[in-house]
Protein backbone atom coordinates (compact mmCIF):
# COMPACT_ATOMS: atom_id res chain seq x y z
CA UNK A 1 0.00 0.00 0.00
CA UNK A 2 1.39 3.18 -0.90
CA UNK A 3 0.13 6.88 0.88
CA UNK A 4 0.75 10.10 -1.47
CA UNK A 5 0.18 13.20 0.78
CA UNK A 6 -0.26 16.21 -1.10
CA UNK A 7 0.14 20.01 0.41
CA UNK A 8 -1.35 22.58 -1.72
CA UNK A 9 1.46 25.89 -2.52
CA UNK A 10 -1.28 27.60 -4.70
CA UNK A 11 -4.97 27.72 -4.70
CA UNK A 12 -6.24 24.19 -6.60
CA UNK A 13 -9.41 23.94 -8.47
CA UNK A 14 -10.97 20.95 -9.51
CA UNK A 15 -14.15 21.20 -10.81
CA UNK A 16 -17.24 18.45 -11.13
CA UNK A 17 -18.75 20.51 -14.43
CA UNK A 18 -20.63 22.30 -12.39
CA UNK A 19 -21.49 26.31 -13.00
CA UNK A 20 -23.57 27.65 -9.95
CA UNK A 21 -26.31 30.62 -11.01
CA UNK A 22 -26.91 33.82 -8.36
CA UNK A 23 -29.95 33.25 -6.89
CA UNK A 24 -30.70 30.09 -8.67
CA UNK A 25 -27.88 28.13 -6.95
CA UNK A 26 -26.53 30.20 -4.82
CA UNK A 27 -26.80 33.44 -2.64
CA UNK A 28 -24.03 36.23 -1.56
CA UNK A 29 -24.56 36.62 2.02
CA UNK A 30 -23.76 39.39 4.13
CA UNK A 31 -21.25 40.32 1.53
CA UNK A 32 -18.89 37.74 2.24
CA UNK A 33 -20.47 34.11 1.84
CA UNK A 34 -20.90 32.03 -0.82
CA UNK A 35 -24.18 29.92 0.06
CA UNK A 36 -25.17 27.12 -2.14
CA UNK A 37 -28.82 26.43 -1.66
CA UNK A 38 -30.71 23.20 -0.82
CA UNK A 39 -33.20 23.55 -3.36
CA UNK A 40 -35.70 21.09 -1.55
CA UNK A 41 -35.15 22.98 1.78
CA UNK A 42 -35.79 26.23 -0.04
CA UNK A 43 -38.89 24.94 -2.07
CA UNK A 44 -40.28 24.21 1.21
CA UNK A 45 -39.59 27.88 2.79
CA UNK A 46 -40.97 29.39 -0.26
CA UNK A 47 -44.31 27.41 -0.50
CA UNK A 48 -44.78 28.13 3.46
CA UNK A 49 -44.12 32.09 2.58
CA UNK A 50 -46.92 31.84 0.07
CA UNK A 51 -44.65 33.23 -2.25
CA UNK A 52 -44.31 30.86 -5.23
CA UNK A 53 -47.01 28.92 -7.31
CA UNK A 54 -45.26 25.45 -8.37
CA UNK A 55 -47.88 25.42 -10.99
CA UNK A 56 -46.81 28.47 -12.43
CA UNK A 57 -43.90 28.35 -15.64
CA UNK A 58 -41.75 31.16 -14.33
CA UNK A 59 -39.01 33.31 -16.27
CA UNK A 60 -35.35 32.83 -14.58
CA UNK A 61 -35.33 36.91 -13.51
CA UNK A 62 -38.69 35.90 -11.49
CA UNK A 63 -36.94 33.42 -9.78
CA UNK A 64 -34.42 34.78 -8.86
CA UNK A 65 -35.98 37.98 -8.03
CA UNK A 66 -38.25 35.71 -5.27
CA UNK A 67 -34.99 34.25 -3.93
CA UNK A 68 -33.45 37.33 -3.40
CA UNK A 69 -36.22 38.99 -1.71
CA UNK A 70 -37.17 35.52 0.24
CA UNK A 71 -33.36 34.60 1.55
CA UNK A 72 -33.69 36.95 4.58
CA UNK A 73 -35.93 33.76 5.70
CA UNK A 74 -33.22 30.90 5.13
CA UNK A 75 -31.12 29.29 7.70
CA UNK A 76 -28.49 26.84 8.07
CA UNK A 77 -30.35 24.37 6.78
CA UNK A 78 -31.31 25.74 3.34
CA UNK A 79 -27.53 25.68 2.61
CA UNK A 80 -25.57 22.58 1.40
CA UNK A 81 -22.28 24.33 2.53
CA UNK A 82 -21.03 28.31 2.93
CA UNK A 83 -18.09 29.56 1.70
CA UNK A 84 -16.03 32.63 2.39
CA UNK A 85 -14.95 34.97 -0.20
CA UNK A 86 -11.84 36.74 -1.59
CA UNK A 87 -11.37 40.29 -1.98
CA UNK A 88 -11.42 39.59 -5.84
CA UNK A 89 -14.91 38.03 -5.84
CA UNK A 90 -16.86 40.65 -3.21
CA UNK A 91 -15.83 42.83 -5.98
CA UNK A 92 -17.28 41.30 -8.79
CA UNK A 93 -20.35 40.90 -7.28
CA UNK A 94 -20.51 44.53 -6.02
CA UNK A 95 -20.16 45.55 -10.15
CA UNK A 96 -23.33 46.52 -11.85
CA UNK A 97 -21.80 45.47 -15.20
CA UNK A 98 -21.92 41.95 -13.52
CA UNK A 99 -25.46 41.13 -14.08
CA UNK A 100 -26.34 38.33 -16.26
CA UNK A 101 -22.58 37.10 -15.27
CA UNK A 102 -22.59 35.53 -11.72
CA UNK A 103 -21.30 32.37 -12.77
CA UNK A 104 -19.47 29.96 -10.37
CA UNK A 105 -17.42 27.11 -10.86
CA UNK A 106 -18.07 24.67 -8.52
CA UNK A 107 -14.88 22.61 -6.79
CA UNK A 108 -15.99 18.40 -6.42
CA UNK A 109 -17.82 17.73 -4.05
CA UNK A 110 -20.44 14.66 -3.06
CA UNK A 111 -23.38 16.24 -0.90
CA UNK A 112 -21.30 19.53 0.45
CA UNK A 113 -18.58 17.71 1.39
CA UNK A 114 -15.36 18.47 -0.81
CA UNK A 115 -12.71 16.14 -1.70
CA UNK A 116 -10.17 15.37 -4.13
CA UNK A 117 -10.86 12.45 -6.64
CA UNK A 118 -8.93 9.28 -7.34
CA UNK A 119 -9.19 9.83 -11.29
CA UNK A 120 -7.67 13.01 -10.98
CA UNK A 121 -4.51 11.83 -8.98
CA UNK A 122 -4.69 8.73 -11.23
CA UNK A 123 -4.67 11.34 -14.58
CA UNK A 124 -1.72 13.22 -12.80
CA UNK A 125 0.42 9.64 -11.92
CA UNK A 126 0.02 8.76 -15.83
CA UNK A 127 1.50 11.91 -17.03
CA UNK A 128 4.45 11.64 -15.10
CA UNK A 129 4.94 7.88 -15.53
CA UNK A 130 5.10 9.45 -19.18
CA UNK A 131 2.56 6.93 -20.09
CA UNK A 132 -0.16 7.15 -23.36
CA UNK A 133 -3.20 6.32 -20.72
CA UNK A 134 -4.55 4.36 -24.26
CA UNK A 135 -1.37 2.29 -25.00
CA UNK A 136 -0.02 2.37 -21.60
CA UNK A 137 -2.89 2.54 -18.35
CA UNK A 138 -2.11 1.83 -14.90
CA UNK A 139 -3.98 -1.24 -14.76
CA UNK A 140 -5.58 -3.31 -16.49
CA UNK A 141 -5.53 -2.64 -20.26
CA UNK A 142 -8.99 -3.75 -21.87
CA UNK A 143 -6.69 -4.90 -25.50
CA UNK A 144 -4.74 -7.13 -23.04
CA UNK A 145 -6.05 -7.97 -19.70
CA UNK A 146 -4.15 -8.74 -16.93
CA UNK A 147 -5.80 -9.41 -13.16
CA UNK A 148 -2.35 -8.68 -11.39
CA UNK A 149 -2.12 -5.44 -13.17
CA UNK A 150 -5.08 -4.34 -11.23
CA UNK A 151 -4.14 -1.03 -10.14
CA UNK A 152 -6.93 0.49 -7.11
CA UNK A 153 -6.42 4.03 -5.99
CA UNK A 154 -8.65 6.05 -3.05
CA UNK A 155 -10.49 9.09 -3.56
CA UNK A 156 -9.22 11.93 -0.35
CA UNK A 157 -10.79 12.17 2.73
CA UNK A 158 -13.03 14.90 3.13
CA UNK A 159 -11.48 18.39 3.38
CA UNK A 160 -13.72 20.95 5.23
CA UNK A 161 -15.18 24.24 4.17
CA UNK A 162 -12.99 26.09 5.55
CA UNK A 163 -9.89 25.69 3.85
CA UNK A 164 -11.97 26.81 0.43
CA UNK A 165 -12.65 29.91 -1.14
CA UNK A 166 -14.43 32.08 -3.81
CA UNK A 167 -12.37 34.23 -5.49
CA UNK A 168 -12.15 36.05 -9.54
CA UNK A 169 -9.24 34.46 -11.50
CA UNK A 170 -7.90 37.13 -13.76
CA UNK A 171 -7.12 34.60 -16.63
CA UNK A 172 -8.31 35.96 -18.91
CA UNK A 173 -10.73 36.03 -19.46
CA UNK A 174 -11.73 36.30 -15.47
CA UNK A 175 -13.55 33.59 -14.09
CA UNK A 176 -14.98 32.63 -10.59
CA UNK A 177 -13.58 29.82 -8.92
CA UNK A 178 -14.50 28.08 -5.81
CA UNK A 179 -10.39 26.88 -5.46
CA UNK A 180 -8.72 25.28 -2.19
CA UNK A 181 -6.31 27.70 -0.06
CA UNK A 182 -2.77 27.16 0.13
CA UNK A 183 -1.12 25.40 2.81
CA UNK A 184 -3.51 22.29 2.91
CA UNK A 185 -2.60 18.78 3.03
CA UNK A 186 -4.54 16.07 1.83
CA UNK A 187 -4.09 12.07 1.47
CA UNK A 188 -4.45 9.80 -1.80
CA UNK A 189 -4.31 5.81 -0.84
CA UNK A 190 -2.82 3.00 -3.85
CA UNK A 191 -4.27 -0.18 -2.23
CA UNK A 192 -3.23 -1.90 -5.20
CA UNK A 193 -0.21 -1.01 -6.83
CA UNK A 194 -1.04 -3.33 -9.78
CA UNK A 195 1.78 -2.48 -12.41
CA UNK A 196 3.06 1.34 -11.23
CA UNK A 197 6.60 0.69 -9.92
CA UNK A 198 7.31 2.99 -7.12
CA UNK A 199 10.92 2.98 -8.50
CA UNK A 200 9.69 4.18 -11.28
CA UNK A 201 7.21 6.30 -10.13
CA UNK A 202 9.82 8.41 -8.02
CA UNK A 203 12.57 8.97 -10.07
CA UNK A 204 9.77 9.84 -13.17
CA UNK A 205 8.81 12.74 -10.15
CA UNK A 206 12.52 14.00 -9.45
CA UNK A 207 13.30 15.55 -13.08
CA UNK A 208 9.04 15.74 -14.19
CA UNK A 209 8.57 18.79 -12.78
CA UNK A 210 11.84 20.35 -13.61
CA UNK A 211 11.48 19.52 -17.18
CA UNK A 212 8.29 20.94 -17.49
CA UNK A 213 9.30 23.76 -15.98
CA UNK A 214 12.01 24.51 -18.97
CA UNK A 215 9.51 23.49 -21.64
CA UNK A 216 6.95 25.89 -20.07
CA UNK A 217 10.07 28.70 -19.91
CA UNK A 218 11.10 28.04 -23.69
CA UNK A 219 7.38 28.18 -24.91
CA UNK A 220 6.68 31.44 -22.92
CA UNK A 221 9.54 33.32 -23.64
CA UNK A 222 8.43 33.39 -26.91
CA UNK A 223 5.85 35.50 -26.16
CA UNK A 224 7.37 37.62 -23.78
CA UNK A 225 9.62 39.09 -26.37
CA UNK A 226 7.38 40.23 -28.74
CA UNK A 227 5.14 42.12 -26.23
CA UNK A 228 5.46 45.81 -26.65
CA UNK A 229 5.06 46.01 -22.96
CA UNK A 230 4.53 43.53 -19.77
CA UNK A 231 1.49 41.76 -20.16
CA UNK A 232 0.19 37.94 -19.66
CA UNK A 233 3.49 36.33 -20.90
CA UNK A 234 5.86 37.98 -19.13
CA UNK A 235 3.79 37.51 -16.11
CA UNK A 236 3.54 34.10 -16.34
CA UNK A 237 7.05 33.85 -17.05
CA UNK A 238 7.76 35.40 -13.79
CA UNK A 239 5.65 33.64 -11.43
CA UNK A 240 7.25 30.29 -13.06
CA UNK A 241 10.65 31.61 -12.49
CA UNK A 242 9.76 31.74 -8.67
CA UNK A 243 9.83 27.84 -8.57
CA UNK A 244 13.55 27.63 -9.23
CA UNK A 245 14.61 27.55 -5.59
CA UNK A 246 12.13 24.56 -5.31
CA UNK A 247 13.53 22.18 -7.48
CA UNK A 248 16.22 22.61 -5.04
CA UNK A 249 14.70 20.44 -2.20
CA UNK A 250 15.40 16.79 -0.69
CA UNK A 251 15.22 14.20 -3.28
CA UNK A 252 11.92 12.84 -1.72
CA UNK A 253 10.01 16.08 -1.64
CA UNK A 254 8.17 16.70 -5.25
CA UNK A 255 6.49 19.39 -7.31
CA UNK A 256 3.16 18.55 -8.84
CA UNK A 257 0.75 20.54 -10.85
CA UNK A 258 -2.75 18.97 -10.19
CA UNK A 259 -6.50 20.03 -10.77
CA UNK A 260 -7.63 22.95 -13.88
CA UNK A 261 -5.78 26.23 -15.01
CA UNK A 262 -1.79 25.11 -14.00
CA UNK A 263 -1.71 25.08 -17.65
CA UNK A 264 -1.33 22.08 -20.46
CA UNK A 265 2.19 21.85 -19.79
CA UNK A 266 2.13 19.99 -16.79
CA UNK A 267 -0.60 17.72 -18.00
CA UNK A 268 0.45 15.93 -21.07
CA UNK A 269 3.03 12.85 -21.26
CA UNK A 270 6.11 13.56 -23.83
CA UNK A 271 5.07 12.62 -27.27
CA UNK A 272 1.59 14.28 -26.80
CA UNK A 273 1.28 17.62 -28.68
CA UNK A 274 0.40 20.87 -26.43
CA UNK A 275 -2.80 22.15 -27.49
CA UNK A 276 -3.47 25.30 -29.49
CA UNK A 277 -5.92 27.51 -29.22
CA UNK A 278 -7.05 30.44 -31.37
CA UNK A 279 -6.47 34.12 -29.92
CA UNK A 280 -8.74 36.46 -31.36
CA UNK A 281 -6.62 39.56 -30.50
CA UNK A 282 -4.18 37.84 -33.25
CA UNK A 283 -6.97 37.77 -35.90
CA UNK A 284 -7.68 33.72 -35.09
CA UNK A 285 -4.18 32.69 -35.03
CA UNK A 286 -3.71 29.61 -32.81
CA UNK A 287 -1.04 29.53 -30.15
CA UNK A 288 -0.19 27.23 -27.62
CA UNK A 289 -2.16 27.25 -24.61
CA UNK A 290 -0.46 29.42 -21.78
CA UNK A 291 -1.07 28.46 -18.64
CA UNK A 292 -3.07 30.35 -15.95
CA UNK A 293 -2.50 32.39 -13.48
CA UNK A 294 -4.75 34.88 -10.65
CA UNK A 295 -3.96 37.54 -8.62
CA UNK A 296 -4.79 38.01 -5.05
CA UNK A 297 -5.23 41.54 -3.46
CA UNK A 298 -1.75 42.48 -3.32
CA UNK A 299 -1.01 41.86 -7.00
CA UNK A 300 1.03 39.12 -6.86
CA UNK A 301 0.57 36.47 -9.26
CA UNK A 302 0.14 32.87 -8.62
CA UNK A 303 -0.47 29.98 -11.17
CA UNK A 304 -2.99 27.24 -9.61
CA UNK A 305 -2.76 23.71 -8.90
CA UNK A 306 1.01 23.42 -7.71
CA UNK A 307 1.44 20.86 -4.36
CA UNK A 308 4.33 19.55 -2.72
CA UNK A 309 4.47 15.88 -2.47
CA UNK A 310 5.70 12.87 -0.51
CA UNK A 311 5.36 8.86 -0.82
CA UNK A 312 4.67 6.75 2.17
CA UNK A 313 5.63 2.99 1.58
CA UNK A 314 3.47 0.91 3.95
Amino acid sequence: MLKIVFETLTPLHISNGNDLAYNLEYVFRNNELVSKLNLNKVSKILAKQGVFNFRKNYKFDEIIKIIDENKKFFDSSCFEYEIQCEDSFISFMRSEKRNGQKIIKEFINSNGKFYIPASSIKGMLTTILDRNPEINPLGINPSNPNMNDKFVITDSDFIDSDNFIVETVQRPPSINLITLNPGVEFTVTIRKMGNLSVKELRNKLSNYSFKQYKKAKEILLKFKNIEKKPGGATLYYNFIETFQPAFDQPDEVYLVNLGFGGGSYYKLYSSAPIPKFKNPGRHGKQEEAHTTFLSNVENNYYQLGWCKLTIEEE
